[in-house]
């Protein structure tokens, strides 16, 4: 569903950009309006200088080759932008044939490094040591150099020199190698926006998508410039609002991953923290309960297996155990790990076979993913307590309607533990509350074949 709903987006940025260039190229607009050139400009700078400064950061935790990359494509951009846009805007200075052909000169490497960071592989991480960063930034401040050096020596051949703007195709082939310097940039930013579109299927739509629409855009201003080869600082065009559009997508694309980077780093605390009690119950209150259990059976000689005292330090011994293990299936990542740990857990502890079947095409909600596993956990402790089952299998399938979840064992049955009043029946009621919290329900069977049958319908998508 978020797959087709970036493709949709997707699809509407491209279609808008479509629309501008042709109206651009039938019938250019444009407009004396220092103030609001100035305005634009600095806006547009202010987004690149932030996205810029977020990507920087984020490399130093991430390490991923896509990420630095991504920023030494969008620290030229933002630095041509600010010197051959922002200052000569808010300056008003009226020569602005020789930062225009430095803007086509920089475009080419800021569109070939864009279009690399959206090929590299996703998950490719950089080892540690070194200073990538520092390589980066240099080589962008280097490009910018040379962009400038060539827009000053080559503005001639690259761009048509006026005072007021200057319209036609016709105009821009007067200068065949800034069309080539155009075509080859928009060409290499349609490359990145393909590719970063095809992300979504390995990497959050949210990130990525806003990413292919921002160089959907920046082909679609390229492009815009043969209908408009000439543009001097104190004017405005429909060229400008495709750039302030494409730069806004830019900073919502890596905003976006600031703010899941810092929810990473909180979940990665509260995991931290999880891990540290368990362990100190596992190496303090367990192991005394456990010496106590191991003692009790002396007692239970005595005192019989049904003594209050007995139930009571085999009851707590479980509740412990079952604490450390819910705190360790928190930790994993994904619902199909979180699942592994409970077989693996419940399989030692009640020398059962816990057999697990299925993976989901994509993640379930935090929240709706630990009522599942506790669900799960529940039904194999119900099999083996009270249905004295030794097989349970566990398949987890999504279908169209949501996500099923059916447990099977090979007990006596757990129905009917629950219905003569045993203690299978709290489990059960359990169960049912925390499928109901989920927004789905919970169907409890016994199959001809004997043994005991679980279906959970979560009427949600994995997201």
């Amino acid at each position: 569903v978020l797959f087709r709903s970036a493709r949709a987006w997707l699809l509407a940025i491209t279609a808008g950009a479509t629309l501008v260039l042709a109206l651009g190229f039938a019938d250019p607009a444009w407009s004396h309006a220092p103030t609001l050139r100035a305005t634009a400009e600095t806006a547009i700078t202010l987004c690149a200088l932030t996205a810029t400064w977020l990507l920087r950061a984020q490399f130093a935790h991430s390490r991923k080759l896509c990420d630095l990359l991504l920023f030494a494509g969008l620290l030229p951009l933002a630095l041509l932008h600010l010197f051959s846009y922002a200052l000569p805007a808010v300056l008003n200075l009226r020569a602005g044939s020789s930062f225009a052909a430095a803007v086509l000169c920089g475009n080419v490497f800021v569109a070939a490094t864009c279009a690399a960071a959206a090929l590299a592989p996703a998950g490719r991480v950089l080892p540690s040591g070194g200073h990538p960063r520092a390589v980066a930034a240099g080589l962008g401040v280097l490009a910018v150099g040379v962009a400038q050096l060539g827009g000053l020596l080559l503005h001639n051949q690259l761009v048509p020199a006026a005072t007021h703007p200057v319209e036609g195709i016709g105009s821009a082939s007067a200068h065949p190698l800034g069309v080539i310097l155009i075509l080859l940039a928009a060409g290499l930013f349609s490359v990145a926006a393909v590719a970063f579109s095809r992300r979504p299927q390995t990497e959050r739509p949210r990130i990525v998508t806003p990413l292919a629409g921002a160089s959907v855009l920046l082909a679609a201003t390229g492009l815009y410039s043969l209908a408009l080869p000439a543009l001097p600082p104190d004017w405005v065009a429909p060229g400008l609002g495709l750039r302030l559009c494409a730069w806004a997508l830019v900073l919502v694309a890596i905003v976006g991953r600031e703010l899941e980077f810092r929810a990473g780093l909180r979940l990665a605390a509260v995991t931290a923290e999880r891990r540290r009690v368990a362990g100190n119950l596992h190496d303090g209150l367990v192991q005394d309960l456990a010496f106590i259990v191991a003692h009790s059976k002396l007692l239970a000689t005595h005192l019989g297996a049904e003594h209050p005292l007995i139930v009571a330090v085999s009851r707590a011994l479980s509740v412990s155990r079952a604490a450390i293990t819910e705190l360790s299936d928190s930790s994993a990542s994904t619902v199909r790990e979180a699942l592994e740990i409970v077989a693996h857990e419940l399989s030692h502890r009640f020398e059962i076979n816990v057999e697990l079947d299925g993976d989901l095409a994509a993640e379930l909600p935090r929240d709706t993913r630990e009522d599942l596993v506790r669900i799960v956990r529940e039904a194999i402790v119900n099999a083996a307590r009270h249905g004295d089952a030794e097989h349970v299998s566990v398949s987890l399938r999504r279908t169209g309607e949501g996500v099923v979840l059916l447990v099977r064992d090979d007990g006596c049955g757990v129905a009917h533990a629950a219905s003569d009043g045993s203690r299978g029946g709290f489990g059960l009621r359990s169960m049912r509350e925390r499928a109901t919290d989920v927004g789905g329900h919970l169907i409890l069977s016994e199959p001809a074949n004997g043994g005991t049958e679980l279906e959970v319908l979560l009427p949600v998508h994995p997201s």
